[in-house]
């Protein structure tokens, strides 16, 4: 089992009862769903930044590719 951390926040009252009755309706643990938006989170920032540092890199298209494997092949 991995190692836990207590994490202490504020928030807008009804932020926290919006997603206290959303875990309920759909029978999921606060923590549960507040560790994986965080871990959501995190990832798209990193995704969001190999994708900044790679956007202008050449592109090769689908034909590209194909002719280029059929020309393999002969």
């Amino acid at each position: 089992m991995s190692e836990t951390a207590t994490l202490s926040t504020i928030i807008d009252a009804r932020v926290k009862e919006a997603i206290t009755l959303y875990c309920k309706e759909r029978g999921i643990k606060l923590r549960h769903l507040i560790e994986q938006a965080l871990v959501e989170q995190i990832e798209n920032e990193i995704d969001l930044e190999a994708y900044r540092n790679r956007r202008n890199e050449e592109t090769v298209s689908l034909e590209d590719v194909l002719a280029r494997s059929k020309k393999r092949k002969s």
